[in-house]
């Protein structure tokens, strides 16, 4: 005597497995990712204010600063995000978008100098730009990063059991 053993469900979960460990996680990293980016691009963009007088990195850069604005003709003050060496460091801020992950970065050439953990300058430090390690670290312990992750992980989950 023979019988039928129904394996469909074993099928359906083999299949849900199998969507969670490929292109469902490919979906939660980029989800993840780029929702974790936008959160320490809130804490990383507003401008924290001006720190007078100026920090020159030395005396070379002080000159030079000067010269090359005479040169160009340009007043001797900066004046930010209307000046015309202004790059809007704050409107700067981009995520880029991948599959497997997003990566926030800066468009302005000098963002390194204002906002870089590695390479601020005393100048920007004095007027308490948040660095990108200091924004991470920010997001991360606030729990926004593991409220993302744990929201995503969840979505994540319950798609690929879908049905089931």
């Amino acid at each position: 005597m023979s019988e039928d053993i129904d394996t469909s469900s074993l099928d359906k979960l083999q299949r849900a497995l199998n969507e969670l460990c490929g292109p469902a996680l490919t979906r939660f990293k980029g989800r993840a990712t780029y929702y974790v980016a936008v959160a320490i691009k809130a804490i990383i963009q507003p401008y924290k204010g001006q720190h007078k007088p100026v920090i020159w990195a030395s005396e070379k850069q002080r000159r030079w600063y000067h010269w090359a604005r005479r040169k160009a003709g340009l007043p001797l003050e900066y004046k930010r995000g209307s000046d015309p060496w202004s790059q809007n460091v704050q409107k700067s801020w981009t995520i880029a978008r991948r599959p497997t992950e997003a990566t926030l970065g800066n468009r302005a050439t000098y963002a390194a100098y204002v906002a870089s953990d590695q390479y601020q300058t005393a100048q920007h430090k004095a007027s308490r730009f948040t660095t990108d390690r200091q924004a991470a670290e920010e997001a991360v312990n606030s729990g926004i990063v593991k409220r993302i992750v744990d929201a995503h992980i969840a979505t994540i989950v319950r798609e690929a059991f879908r049905g089931l």
